[in-house]
């Protein structure tokens, strides 16, 4: 996969059959979201199965995340729609006291949160459906809130409450968000989101509590309170993934400071090595459109120069009416972008903070200055390949594990394509040979490659400290589709009694040719592949010492003589 960042895309009634899920996958979804807000248990299940089902068909593993619906705060069924006028005052409180007021019954707004009436206070404003109503508390009148409407409309069942004025007593975590993650972890999903999260004791109030379940499940935290925003720093220290969601943000704070914000989060978590993901109305119009507007195209790619590791679609693949093309247009989007990208942070701005990670970054590097392949990252918990995407390499990764857990959590870090190998030898040696073995198989390599291994120093895929890093160069297999300029993959010099022969198809350019020829016959090309090729002018002053062939690793010189 040439594309870094990932694409998380929710399912829904558009998208749930494996037929469908089939096309998202291949269209490039790499983490399936399952909003616990919407529908029961039984169907969760189905779409999870479906899923697996998806994966397989198509040879691609995805992550699935159950993202919990946190203490959201609506309003009650309707006997009909109300229309809000501005200037009226209206009542609001509990669907349960609404027959002990009766004077206000042609003027009750009921909610399901019981405790709306005690957190709010005089002067705050309450915001109806995504802050397209507003109206301002004005007096509490025992278990109800008076309000006064401000910018007026027609109020719907089940519509969202806000109140960006007032701290919530109700805990982010809620008796349906503890069952939706026991049914979740029952169900072996990927990643838990833990919705309108404030403090970090928040996200280690559900970490205790998965580790009395014993279970290890990443948390994403999805940063949608004015709370959240003020203690991000102590947020990003415990949780495993931050997620912005922009849309309750927007309404609590206003989506004009929402810009400003999305970028301090990206460069908080990038600092910190967190992924992140960026969600809510990236495509919105192609809920409906065949086609995004360039706006949002220009939000995608924005995003990404941002620098987050992951984009997420809604209601477009969720209820969207194309939403297979979303993501294929998300994905054009991506690629456009990344071909400008975010600049690195310089190395000594990098706190590493341990020998795995500063391995991962030599890696990263050795890579880079070899022009390698392909850089394959062994591991067996995926946590030195999410030290690895920290540094933003601009060559392919290959995460590699014998797990298939270890490969879906994958799935959402940056630059890291998830690849499972199933461990049959007990020598390091032997299962280097076997891994590169499988690229060939693949075709993902070819003679002259070059590809840098990093491993721990024990068996493979066992808990540990990364702490070795080899380069190795493939040999054996040529580029059936290599040609160079003259239309052959051969290039000959004529000498004296004989030729010289560089087979362009397996040098690796590595350059030891060129270093140990004194009379500069072997060259480096200018442009970036610096390639290695004769230079005919001076080929007549080879010595036959044979020492460039000797320093050849992959056997692509040869000198014939009648000399010899």
């Amino acid at each position: 996969m040439s594309r870094r960042a990932k694409i998380v895309a929710t399912l829904g009634p558009s998208s749930n059959s494996v037929e469908k899920i089939e096309e998202l996958i291949l269209a490039g979804v790499n983490v399936a979201r399952i909003n616990m807000s919407h529908g029961t248990h039984e169907g969760h299940t189905e779409v999870i199965h479906n899923i697996r089902q998806a994966s397989k068909k198509t040879g691609y593993e995805v992550a699935i995340l159950c993202d919990l619906q946190g203490p959201k705060i609506r309003v009650d069924k309707l006997p009909e729609n109300l229309e809000l006028k501005q200037d009226e005052t209206w009542v609001i409180g509990p669907s349960h006291v609404q027959n002990d007021y009766p004077q206000y019954r042609d003027c009750f707004i009921p909610t399901i949160y019981k405790d709306l009436v005690h957190d709010a206070h005089v002067g705050a404003r309450i915001l109806f459906d995504d802050g397209l109503l507003e109206a301002q508390a004005v007096e509490k009148d025992g278990e109800v809130l008076k309000i006064k409407v401000i910018i007026g409309g027609v109020l719907k069942s089940n519509k969202g409450i806000n109140l960006p004025d007032v701290k919530i007593s109700a805990p982010s975590f809620t008796q349906k968000d503890r069952e939706d993650l026991i049914f979740g972890l029952k169900q072996n999903v990927d990643y838990v989101a833990l919705s309108f999260v404030r403090t970090a004791q928040d996200i280690l109030e559900v970490k205790y509590l998965l580790h009395k379940l014993k279970k290890n499940v990443p948390i994403v935290s999805k940063i949608e309170k004015p709370e959240a925003i003020e203690n991000i720093h102590e947020i990003i220290k415990v949780t495993d993934c931050v997620m912005i969601a922009r849309g309750d943000m927007g309404v609590e704070v206003g989506n004009h400071l929402v810009p400003g914000i999305q970028k301090e989060i990206i460069n908080h978590c990038n600092d910190r090595g967190v992924p992140v993901i960026t969600a809510t109305q990236m495509l919105e119009s192609m809920t409906n459109n065949s086609r995004p507007t360039r706006a949002e195209a220009n939000d995608v790619a924005n995003a990404i120069w941002d620098g987050t590791d992951a984009v997420m679609l809604s209601g477009e693949t969720a209820s969207g009416d194309y939403p297979v093309e979303a993501v294929k247009m998300m994905d054009a989007i991506i690629l456009e972008a990344e071909k400008k990208p975010k600049e690195r942070p310089l190395l000594r701005y990098i706190d590493l903070g341990s020998i795995s990670a500063s391995l991962q970054v030599a890696a990263s590097l050795v890579a880079e200055k070899t022009d390698a392949r392909w850089v394959l990252s062994v591991t067996e918990s995926g946590n030195s390949c999410l030290k690895m995407s920290r540094f933003r390499s601009q060559k392919r990764i290959l995460g590699v594990t014998n797990s298939l857990k270890v490969i879906r959590k994958m799935c959402l870090y940056w630059g890291i394509t998830p690849f499972y190998f199933e461990e049959n030898e007990a020598d390091l040696n032997a299962i280097h040979h076997q891994m590169i073995d499988v690229l060939k198989e693949k075709k993902l390599v070819y003679n002259g490659d070059k590809i840098v291994i990093t491993h721990g120093d024990g068996k493979y895929f066992e808990q540990g400290t990364s702490n070795s890093l080899r380069v190795e160069i493939i040999k054996d297999i040529p580029r059936e589709d290599f040609e160079n300029k003259t239309g052959s993959k051969f290039q000959e010099a004529e000498i004296e009694n004989g030729r010289i022969i560089l087979d362009t198809s397996v040098c690796a350019s590595c350059q030891n040719c060129v270093h140990v020829c004194p009379h500069e016959i072997w060259k480096t090309s200018d442009d970036k592949q610096k390639n290695t090729f004769i230079d005919l002018k001076r080929a007549h002053e080879c010595t036959k010492d044979m020492e460039c062939v000797e320093s050849c690793p992959t056997g692509a010189i040869e000198i014939l003589t009648s000399d010899l």
